[in-house]
Order: structure tokens, then sequence, then C-alpha cells
């Protein structure tokens, strides 16, 4: 290779532009083929791979709204194995999968649940407990993302279950996941029917 095709070769890897526009791509995926039953499915289906006996889902929604998209959270609990901080750091990491390619299991590609939560709401909020462990908490605001107020995942913190579903998440008690579904704006069905 000539030096000036060689200087032509180094000045393209020298590029700096992302593979991925995050906020663009992300509204995009939201239009995922999802519904909202195939979306709440697979929240329950990681519940059931990392062991959990006792799945529980809560609606919430705000009565006041009437018939305009009343959902205000979805919450799932489970009484699963919990996540490691290194792996509860990751798991809304589109591609992140600590069973990649396992077939053993029911997901195996690390992209379901959380195209499936993003596909319903705006904002995705995790706690997870081991067992004889404390409460980790994560989230992704797709609102931030798009802004750019947010870039990346925040590393897990000591964080208690919120006090308003400390009674709904008690199956995790000693250890298990909460996940919260807000900024709910998918419901395509009316809900007051």
């Amino acid at each position: 290779m000539g030096s000036k095709q060689a200087q032509v070769a180094e000045e393209v890897h020298n590029i700096s532009v992302p593979l991925v526009e995050s906020g663009t791509a992300l509204q995009s995926m939201r239009n995922s083929d999802f519904d909202a039953y195939s979306a709440d499915g697979e929240v329950i289906d990681n519940s059931i791979q990392a062991n959990a006996k006792n799945v529980k889902v809560l609606f919430d929604y705000d009565q006041a709204l009437r018939n305009r998209e009343p959902i205000s959270c979805v919450a799932f609990a489970d009484d699963g194995d919990g996540m490691s901080s290194e792996i509860l750091h990751h798991c809304l990491q589109l591609g992140y999968s600590s069973r990649f390619n396992d077939r053993s299991g029911i997901g195996r590609f690390g992209v379901g649940a959380t195209l499936a939560a993003i596909n319903q709401c705006q904002k995705v909020e995790i706690y997870s407990k081991q067992r004889g462990g404390v409460w980790l908490y994560t989230y992704v605001d797709l609102e931030d993302i798009t802004a750019k107020r947010m870039t990346g995942i925040p590393d897990p913190i000591e964080k208690p279950i919120p006090d308003k579903l400390s009674g709904f998440a008690s199956i995790a008690k000693d250890h298990g996941t909460l996940i919260i579904w807000s900024k709910y704006d998918r419901q395509h069905d009316n809900a007051t029917e």
C-alpha cells in the first residue's frame, strides 16, 4: 500500500462517529412489534429463568385520565436469584446477556426484556437483591437519553424499594427483583372497558 493510501486509511480509522445515535435509535426501536402481552411476558420469562417461584405484576393507573392511557406504571416483582451489581449494571444494555446463546433457557440474546420495556414506556427502573445482599438500583430514562442528559446506564447504587411498593414486592424479601415501568405511554387498548 502506498504512503498516500496508508494515510487515507489511517484518517478513516481515526474518525470517531458513534455507530449508533442512541436517542434516535432507541426511539425507533420503540416501534418494534411487541404488544403489551408479549412485553409483559419477556419480564416474566426472565423471572422464571432466574429461578423465581413467584412472580407478581401490578398495573397502577390514574383514574382521573379516563380513557386516555390511565396506566401510570407497571411493576413486576419476583423471588428469583437477584442480580449481582455487575449484571444489574448491564442488564438494560441492548445486546447484553449473562446467558448469551444459551439454548437451555427461554431468552438468549439480551434484547427481549429491554426492548419490551422501551416499547411500552419511557422509564425503566430495576431493584435487585441477592440472598444475603442489599437492594441495588439502576434505571434508564428515554426522555433523558433523547435530550442527551443521560449517556449511559448509571452504576447500581444501594437503594431501598419505594415504600408504596414494599408490600407488593414482599415476595422478594430475601432475594429477587423489582422492575418498574413508568412514564407509560404506549397503552393501545382502553383500560376502562
